[in-house]
């Protein structure tokens, strides 16, 4: 493992920025800035429904809640993203019209109720096999159940509308179209008092469409709790195609009922199954019960709730009967997260129920057993109704594709639809990268590989397990990783011997979800874990210390909240930078706090945000400039408030001034300032990234050629001056920002400003272990130097020169354009000058091979090669090495350089 003693210096000993004015900066610019996928992909996201044409099934498509849309014509050998640019972050569901497979429509905003279910702005429909989209409107019902195509009029669509996750709106329901999405109108409207009930499920008569059954699902959901059901939850149905709808009864459960699934037979509709989830408890009335659910608390010890349940109609609805048995949960796990039904299309009798597991039937209910041993917590299903034993499975790790029921399966690794929820990093060379996924554990992966191959899933290895959180690696010997699943388990790593010990405290009265971890960035000794209150080792985590008191709410109501949720925590935390003892938090009940002498006395700085709403704190940022200085942020997400939250303080947290002129309505999750360029601030929403290049007057999007997707962390590495990207819903991501650093307002007024390059190592090759041909390639960092210059105007000719000393040893001439352009130099020195017989013979070869193209401005002299043709053609060239160089940009005579250093590998 590599030890790097020198990381207080390359974070603290920052060089002072220049103060930016208001900057309207092009797209034109900030697209030049390159995001590298890098995986990982084996350690997916959570997939929630396919469209499948069923005429050729090796074409389909796959939704996932936060990764976007993903097309497959082969059968799921590769798979082609196509719903990136929509601006829609989250699906729910996924239809394909069966007459005309060019026809899809998607439902956004995921219908699975969890803690990590993100909103959507409506129903999108594509006529040209999702090339491109359309929104068709029910842009405020931000969560999808089902979308249900006529089979035979491909203009008449129902929409389940489920509505917000944490608040109420009209816009929940069942909604019709009879024109293709051009017009709307609520058929089915559920209420409860002024509470609009959202519709969870729908299902088809397949052989008479007029026939419909739409599930409503009486919840709610708030930060501290969440509320399973309610008495408005219930199955309905329309027999003239959503015009009417009524109430069924005939045996079904009554009272406190969750979240419903329905499933018709296609072979007898009359048959109809329904996954209840039953919420009443034996031996309490429905007062009783009903008190409980809406205060949010849990149940007494030894009561419990009936469970999930199966039940089944012969008679299209009129009666049912529970086939499923006492005491037995089939179904659910917990069920506002799954209560999925699927029936064999070929046999009535043959019943999947997808959840935490898949369960099986195949005598109507009888007996139920697991189906098979695949997935896991999954929550799409797709039965092919020529062949029921090929089937689609979506799951929190993937999906799956299987020929014979379940015995054999194949795990598609191209999609890296990993959902991140926090990133770290090391020292190493190269660098790794750490992150924490949803349901899948914490992984680590090489920021590059070092001889520019493709990074495969078997680069990454796994750290921990449960859900993912935290990732901290100790900065001065990256031996040392501290990692945590839900509810502050944190473990200490020895990375060298594998040896884990877990190391929480353990007289906390709670922890969040995801506690924080931090390594001090004075003594890597010293690690701060919180809960309610903020504790301190400084041993690595071998004691504990109690710094603070409770510096949440303490709110009993919400202490006590019901639905795996903990409330009233610690959230964010981090050291200054700059000055020890100097600490920054931030609860998910909206309080923020700092000391300054290592926890003997805390300011509560709430009261001093004006106008903040007391939402969850997603983040503290200490200044790396100033130890009064920090940011701080704020999320509405949880309870659907989608307005950014970004404040200021330079005195402590005294005063606070919001910088969020230019941000979006989007929820905000993180900041990050850089390392040597205060006035450079990075933000990431629940859609993309944003860049603020004068500290935080202005922002701009940053997104050039990431898809729209939650940004939960961010992270610049100090050495490498790269933008690490924490996404949920498509994996990780890494940016070269060396150039934004130097994005001045003197250098986009000047003709021509060259940015200097940052150290590069020069990777010695190494040997290649074997790998999947069924793989993900993530990208490694180009090869070679990247030289980076901002041209006002287009030029005609602009020379790149590399000079070791005062030798000149390569140059490349060419056009350049406005904008930011890039060329990468490779190495290449110059021997001699070629004798006429070898420049005609190096000539005929140019004409064999196309030269490279350049990555930024259109032209950009030299491409990523740095293959510029003309001059360097004329010469026999070698390999440089290791050393100081300097490089030199020359436009219309005039020349501007700068120093940079090319590094040894001595880390292999």
């Amino acid at each position: 493992m590599k030890k790097n003693n020198s990381i207080l210096f390359l974070m603290v000993l920052a060089l002072p920025g220049t103060s930016l004015i208001a900057q309207d900066l092009s797209q034109d610019i900030l697209s030049k800035v390159h995001y590298r996928s890098i995986g990982s992909t084996r350690h997916s996201g959570r997939f929630v429904d396919f469209a499948v044409y069923e005429k050729n099934p090796a074409t389909f498509y796959a939704a996932l809640a936060s990764g976007g849309v993903w097309k497959s014509v082969n059968n799921g050998i590769t798979f082609t993203p196509v719903f990136d640019e929509t601006g829609a972050i989250s699906v729910g569901d996924i239809e394909i019209d069966q007459n005309n497979p060019d026809v899809i429509w998607v439902g956004t905003g995921e219908a699975n109720n969890s803690r990590t279910a993100y909103y959507g702005d409506g129903v999108y429909k594509s006529t040209d096999g999702g090339k491109t989209w359309i929104n068709t409107g029910l842009t405020k019902s931000q969560h999808i159940g089902r979308i249900i195509l006529h089979p035979k009029n491909p203009d008449i669509v129902w929409v389940a509308a489920e509505g917000p996750l944490y608040s109420n709106n009209e816009e929940s329901g069942v909604y019709k179209t009879t024109n293709g999405g051009k017009t709307w109108v609520k058929t089915l409207s559920v209420t409860r008092g002024a509470k609009h009930i959202g519709i969870v499920d729908l299902a088809i008569d397949p052989k008479n469409p007029d026939v419909l059954y739409a599930a409503a699902y009486d919840k709610e959901r708030k930060p501290w709790t969440f509320n399973a059901g309610g008495p408005a939850s219930a199955i309905y149905k329309s027999t003239n195609g959503g015009g009417n709808w009524t109430k069924l009864a005939g045996g079904l459960p009554t009272g406190v009922i969750g979240k419903i699934g329905v499933g018709v037979s296609a072979s007898n509709p009359n048959v109809v199954y329904a996954n209840i989830e039953n919420c009443n408890v034996d031996s309490m009335s429905f007062d009783e019960r009903w008190d409980l659910m809406q205060k949010g608390v849990n149940l007494p010890r030894g009561k419990q709730e009936l469970g999930d349940e199966v039940w089944r109609s012969d008679n299209a609805g009129k009666t049912w009967k529970k086939v499923s048995p006492n005491g037995q949960d089939v179904g659910g796990g917990p069920a506002y997260y799954y209560q999925q039904v699927r029936v064999d299309p070929t046999n009535p009798e043959h019943v999947y129920i997808v959840g935490i597991r898949v369960w099986e039937t195949t005598d109507g209910g009888k007996e139920w057993k697991t189906a098979f041993r695949f997935g896991g917590d999954n929550h799409g299903m797709w039965i092919n109704p020529k062949n029921p034993k090929h089937f689609l499975l979506g799951y929190d790790h993937g999906m799956g594709i299987t020929y014979d029921s379940g015995l054999n399966w194949y795990h598609p690794d191209f999609q890296p639809v990993g959902q991140f929820v926090a990133v770290g990093y090391d020292f190493d060379y190269p660098y790794n990268v750490y992150g924490g996924l949803q349901d899948n554990g914490s992984v680590k992966g090489p920021s590059t590989k070092r001889n520019g191959s493709a990074i495969r899933l078997e680069d990454w290895k796994t750290t921990g397990g449960g859900d993912g959180m935290f990732n901290v690696v100790d900065w001065s010997d990256s031996r040392w990783l501290y990692n945590e699943s839900q509810f502050g388990p944190i473990g200490r790593i020895d990375q060298v011997t594998g040896e884990s010990s877990r190391i929480q405290y353990d007289k906390m009265d709670r922890f969040a979800w995801n506690a924080p971890i931090v390594v001090s960035p004075h003594n890597a000794s010293t690690i701060y874990h919180a809960g309610n209150k903020v504790v301190k080792s400084t041993n690595r985590g071998e004691t504990w210390v109690e710094i603070s008191p409770d510096l949440t709410t303490n709110d009993p109501a919400k202490v006590a909240g019901s639905g795996n949720v903990t409330h009233c925590n610690i959230v964010t935390m981090e050291e200054s930078y700059l000055e020890a003892g100097v600490i920054w938090v931030g609860t998910d009940d909206g309080k923020v706090w700092v000391t300054r002498d290592g926890g003997k006395k805390w300011n509560d700085l709430t009261a001093n945000i004006k106008d903040h709403p007391g939402h969850w704190v997603s983040r503290v940022e200490p200044s790396h400039f100033n130890s009064g200085t920090a940011y701080v942020t704020m999320t509405g997400l949880r309870a659907d408030d989608f307005r950014p939250f970004v404040w200021k303080t330079t005195d402590f947290g005294e005063t606070w001034k919001s910088i969020v002129t230019g941000l979006p309505n989007d929820p905000v999750c993180v900041i990050r300032e850089h390392f040597r360029n205060p006035d450079l601030l990075f933000v990431g929403s629940t859609k993309q990234v944003l860049v603020s290049v004068n500290g935080g007057t202005s922002w701009n999007p940053l997104r050039s050629n990431m898809p729209f997707v939650a940004v939960e962390d961010l992270k610049i590495h100090p050495r490498e001056n790269d933008l690490i990207v924490a996404t949920h819903g498509r994996s990780l991501y890494i940016a070269d920002i060396s150039w934004l650093e130097g994005l001045t307002p003197e250098a986009l007024k000047s003709n021509a400003f060259l940015f200097k390059p940052e150290t590069r190592v020069q990777w010695a090759r190494v040997s290649e272990n074997n790998s999947s041909s069924l793989n993900y390639a993530g990208e490694s960092e180009p090869g070679g130097v990247p030289v980076t210059f901002f041209l006002k105007d287009s030029v005609k000719d602009a020379t790149i020169q590399i000079f070791e000393g005062s030798r000149l040893i390569y140059e490349v001439k060419s056009a350049g354009a406005p904008g930011i352009n890039q060329v990468i130099w490779n190495y290449q020195e110059r021997v001699r000058e070629r004798t006429a017989e070898e420049k005609e013979q190096s000539r005929q070869q140019m004409q064999r091979f196309a030269g490279g193209g350049a990555r930024g401005g259109g032209g950009a002299p030299g491409g990523r090669g740095g293959r510029g043709g003309g001059a360097e053609n004329n010469w026999l060239m070698s390999q440089a090495g290791p050393g100081d160089y300097i490089v030199k940009l020359i436009v219309n005579g005039k020349a501007h350089e700068a120093g940079f250093t090319v590094l040894r590998d001595s880390w292999r």
